[in-house]
């Protein structure tokens, strides 16, 4: 009852309800890039010191760990993560930033939202 409820209250959409919401929630995952290796670069957040200069605290999921480390944010996406799917990765603005897959995923290599559970 209340997923109906929330499908009709969603800007009125009322063909987004069903298997097409629920494959639209799919996310996408992060992974290294082909011959990249994750630096041991400080584990960083609230109550660590702050990052070296020309890094910041960024979190990520890689393989179901999540953690949050120092890394170069300027080439995070471009050069050491990409993301499954089709979808594309992103840093949100925030403390720590954190890395999203962005994006419609399709495929295989796609997760379940937490929003699509029931």
């Amino acid at each position: 009852m209340f997923r109906v409820m929330v499908c009709l209250l969603g800007l009125g959409l009322v063909s987004a309800c069903g298997s097409d919401a629920e494959e639209s929630n799919r996310r996408g995952r992060l992974s290294l890039r082909a011959g990249k290796v994750l630096t041991d670069g400080p584990e960083c957040g609230v109550d660590l010191p702050a990052c070296p200069e020309k890094t910041s605290c960024i979190a990520f999921t890689l393989d179901g760990a999540t953690r949050a480390q120092c890394l170069d944010e300027a080439t995070l996406c471009t050069d050491l993560l990409e993301c499954t799917g089709g979808t594309t990765c992103a840093v949100l603005a925030s403390y720590p930033g954190q890395v999203i897959c962005s994006g419609k995923c399709q495929g295989d290599d796609c997760d379940d939202s937490v929003s699509s559970s029931p």
